[in-house]
């Protein structure tokens, strides 16, 4: 009959504004979320100075523990490859320090002061001052000369010595500030990528927006079936007459 048609179009036409409105609803979801996401405070560069503060005191005792293990891997290599390295190393340390104070190194100093007392002997003047005065006054004498070797020979040292790697673990301020801004902009694209995703909302207002339009399509199908039974004065197929009778145009 085609009441019925009528009613399954009005239903097909309410569940396909029921899908419109859901999906309208959800639109507006997806937009002020997006926004929000646009929105996202800035940067706190003062945080950021905090966080690095808080951190330093731990990445110093990571970074002193590491040059600790690093100078002991150094010198043990170097032990292995030159026997006794750490003590001729400390030895040309003493004697280079012991230049720049303008004093001789102590062997060379005893065997100064064995050749001062040899010519204080021969000379006739062994204990006395002037045995004394001799040997402070050629020690004086290359004091200057002792100072300029033993800056020539701590360069030396220093340019000659194998020193071990260096830790650096610190997060200074910029450091953390790009993090945050790195981990900020990857935050707003997954953010913003689950906005085109299919959402509850989305799939309900397509299932709805699916189910109106075939309900409507049917009951206009409906129509034009009766509709055209009607104009050949015959009978309604029985597939689509929903009153489940048999319709004689006839008046059997």
């Amino acid at each position: 009959m085609s009441f019925v048609a009528t009613a399954v179009i009005g239903t097909g036409l309410a569940v396909g504004a029921a899908g419109a409105a859901v999906g309208a609803n959800q639109a507006s979801k997806d937009r002020a979320g997006a926004r929000g996401v646009a929105n996202m405070p800035g940067l706190d560069v003062g945080s950021a100075v905090g966080e690095a503060g808080q951190l330093a005191p731990q990445t110093r005792e990571l970074e002193s523990q590491r040059n600790a293990f690093n100078r002991a891997q150094l010198l043990e290599s170097l032990g292995i490859q030159i026997p006794g390295y750490q003590e001729g190393q400390a030895q040309r340390t003493q004697n280079a320090m012991s230049l720049l104070r303008g004093e001789l190194p102590p062997d060379l100093a005893s065997q100064i002061q064995r050749n001062t007392a040899s010519r204080a002997l021969t000379g006739g003047y062994a204990g006395s001052q002037a045995a004394r005065n001799l040997t402070a006054r050629d020690l004086g004498r290359t004091s200057l000369d002792l100072q300029q070797a033993g800056a020539q020979q701590f360069s030396n040292i220093l340019g000659t010595t194998p020193l071990s790697p260096l830790a650096n673990y610190e997060f200074t301020p910029q450091m953390i500030a790009n993090l945050r801004a790195d981990e900020r902009a990857k935050k707003q694209a997954a953010l913003l990528g689950s906005y085109n995703m299919a959402s509850a909302g989305g799939v309900g207002s397509q299932y709805l927006g699916s189910l109106g339009s075939g309900l409507t399509n049917a009951g206009f199908g409906q129509l034009g079936a009766l509709g055209g039974a009607a104009g050949r004065g015959g009978s309604v197929p029985a597939a689509n007459n929903w009153s489940g009778g048999t319709t004689d145009a006839g008046g059997s």
